[in-house]
């Protein structure tokens, strides 16, 4: 009885170190989220323009696999089609993305990346590395490194770089 009640503790312990990384990466993926946000929150030149927090995805996705459908990036970015739209008409509205038809199919739209919106994308970019270096601030170089190269080894397996 006691051996069973051993090996049932063990497992419930390993369990819960699994959910405790699991939810560690969550709440990492939570801490750079409100840091990005913040930070972009805080540039007059986003706030001008009304586009909403996804337009970063977008805009990388765009940039990364365009010319490419609103589906497409709605299924890497996930967000819901129907409300990826007014991302796309903000975005589009400030000059960033150029919505076409698709000459394969006219009923689906492909979107490209203007020059305006590589601006943006570089803007954007440098407030992602701030927000970044700002979470993983208690790791050192190295250990940054670590972490960055299992993060793409396991999205890598699944097929989801962009």
């Amino acid at each position: 009885m006691g051996r069973e009640r051993s090996r049932s503790g063990e497992t419930d312990a390993k369990a819960g170190a699994v959910v405790d990384q699991l939810t560690s990466l969550t709440r990492l993926v939570g801490l750079f989220r409100r840091e990005f946000a913040t930070r972009v929150l805080a540039e007059d030149w986003v706030v001008e323009s009304g586009v909403r927090p996804p337009t970063y995805g977008l805009l990388r996705v765009v940039a990364h696999r365009g010319p490419i459908s609103q589906r497409e990036v709605s299924e890497l970015i996930g967000v819901h089609p129907t409300d990826l739209v007014e991302v796309i008409d903000r975005a589009e509205q400030a000059g960033w993305v150029r919505r076409d038809r698709d000459p394969a199919d006219r009923r689906r739209h492909q979107l490209t990346l203007t020059d305006r919106g590589r601006a943006a994308l570089c803007r954007y970019d440098a407030i992602a590395a701030e927000a970044e270096d700002a979470v993983l601030a208690p790791l050192t170089p190295t250990e940054r490194e670590r972490l960055r190269a299992l993060v793409a080894k396991v999205v890598d397996a699944h097929g989801e770089r962009s």
